[in-house]
């Protein structure tokens, strides 16, 4: 199992970063991929139980929202595609001051022998920038 944590503090509040993180359309902002949502979620269609699908076909994947607490943890894992194995993913965001701190971790095996490493170095170059940018954006 490899791990990923990315520790990022933004000037916003732990309400208004947690809006723009939960939103699945902005999701593609931090990721740089298209991004839909394929099935609303309980009580909150970006919510628990939300399905949404993250690349173009034929190497499009799903994540599943396990977990959604506003405003300070949203969970996810991939339930379809994705060369990724037990995809486990947790953001969590606490007051920082006046902004906030997000700290997102990502649990997951590689079904490519010997790519870990990489696959760990782009998320966490994709990921860092794209809470920067999401946090940017108005």
């Amino acid at each position: 199992m490899q791990q990923l944590q990315i520790v990022e503090n933004v000037d916003l509040s732990p309400d208004e970063m947690f809006s723009r993180l939960a939103d699945h359309e902005n999701l593609g902002k931090v990721l740089g991929l298209p991004v839909k949502r394929t099935r609303d979620g309980e009580g909150d269609v970006n919510g628990q139980a939300s399905v949404r699908t993250l690349g173009l076909w034929p190497l499009d994947f799903d994540e599943t929202i396990t977990a959604f607490e506003p405003p300070r943890r949203i969970d996810y894992a991939i339930t379809r595609g994705s060369p990724l194995r037990n995809h486990h993913a947790v953001i969590l965001l606490s007051p920082n001051g006046s902004g906030t701190e997000v700290r997102w971790t990502i649990d997951f095996d590689s079904a490519i022998p010997f790519t870990s490493w990489l696959i760990r170095r782009l998320m966490r170059i994709a990921l860092t920038q794209g809470i920067r940018k999401l946090a940017r954006t108005t």
